[in-house]
């Protein structure tokens, strides 16, 4: 029977069910044309995630199987070892399921934490997921070409093995689809902003790099720009030296700093954002940035990453001076709508209605491309 006439069964398997990786599942259940099940763990301790899960969630699918659940695919994450949860399924149906794995991230190029050892294991894995999946799923074409860049610097130092790890057959069955981004509707009221408010949506961690945020805000100040600031990133544990600098030389500038109650006031903050800035070293795709921008902000974000692909030129930056630049010149309500209006036009096709159902065809296309044993 082809996949277009029955209602496929995924069984999805997330380790870290929290943060990015739970939104996107939980979209992907609101739009998705397939029956999902949800196998997964707690959002701590990543490494210990991926380290626990292939045992964990081997466990919890197979009493899924035993409960009458038969998926025709298995969907996971880069945070599953994929080959060795596979051996803890051998001997029932699961270990011969079509398998389609999903990067979020990956730890070949996720930046180093300051003062972090190198462990080159989470990587591996990685690479070794990709090769046993049938199907690799990257969440931007920049998180494709990156992981297939780090990839052959890693296999250039290992001292033996190299060529049995197919890198073309991984590039061949890849594929890039976004996780996307929900827009609350109806949206609500734009507040007219005077002076210009300034937006942070990033976790306030080493990776968003806030030291450059907060060098950007002591530019403006400089300058002379009157500006206000909505900071919607969550707190680390440990405060970061920039936050509390930033919390302490903005102070009379803040109006909301930390996670907003609720979805509706989270959007409200987002509509009364003028520019959403990113300093950035690492994103992989860039929801909140989406989300943002959709609510009517201008983004000034680097011209690196995955950026490219959200944003037009005019709103790229190549360093700090030209990123404060831009602010500036963002000023001008005027020229706020009209450039808004491009870069809505940009993200239309990231939106999670689109992107889901792109999604779909996708694990059609991994169940009817699977040989029968």
């Amino acid at each position: 029977m082809p996949c277009s006439a029955k209602r496929l069964k995924v069984l999805a398997i997330e380790p870290f069910f929290g943060g990015s990786h739970r939104r996107f599942l939980e979209d992907v259940i609101d739009h998705s044309r397939f029956e999902w099940k949800l196998v997964t763990g707690k959002p701590v301790h990543w490494k210990w995630r991926m380290r626990s899960a292939p045992l964990e969630l081997a466990q919890a699918a197979t009493e899924a199987l035993a409960e009458g659940f038969e998926p025709d695919v298995i969907f996971c994450t880069d945070m599953l070892d994929l080959p060795l949860w596979q051996g803890m399924v051998r001997g029932t149906d699961l270990a011969t399921t079509p398998t389609a794995i999903y990067f979020h991230e990956n730890q070949l190029t996720y930046p180093l934490a300051p003062k972090a050892r190198v462990d080159h294991h989470f990587g591996y894995t990685n690479l070794l997921s990709a090769l046993a999946a049938d199907s690799v799923i990257f969440n931007s074409k920049f998180h494709l070409q990156s992981f297939h860049a780090a990839s052959l610097k890693f296999l250039a130092r290992m001292p033996d093995g190299a060529n049995l790890h197919d890198l073309k057959q991984i590039n061949e069955k890849s594929e890039v689809v976004a996780p996307g981004f929900s827009p609350l509707t109806p949206m609500p009221e734009r507040s007219s902003s005077e002076p210009l408010t300034i937006g942070w949506v990033a976790r306030w961690e080493y990776d968003k790099r806030p030291d450059r945020f907060e060098q950007l805000l002591d530019a403006l100040d400089t300058l002379g720009l009157d500006f206000r600031l909505i900071l919607l990133g969550s707190h680390p544990r440990t405060q970061t030296t920039s936050l509390k600098s930033i919390q302490q030389k903005h102070q009379h500038r803040i109006l909301h700093d930390g996670f907003a109650e609720s979805t509706q006031e989270y959007w409200q903050h987002l509509r009364n954002i003028d520019v959403v800035v990113s300093t950035a070293d690492h994103e992989f795709f860039g929801i909140a940035v989406c989300e943002a921008i959709w609510a009517g902000a201008i983004p000034i974000l680097p011209n690196r990453l995955n950026y490219p692909d959200l944003a037009p030129a005019e709103c790229l930056y190549d360093d700090l001076d030209e990123a404060a630049r831009l602010v500036t010149d963002f000023e001008c309500t005027d020229r706020r709508e009209r450039m808004g209006n491009t870069c809505r036009q940009i993200i239309d096709v990231f939106q999670a209605t689109k992107t889901i159902a792109q999604l779909d065809r996708v694990i059609e296309r991994v169940v009817e491309d699977k040989p029968l044993d």
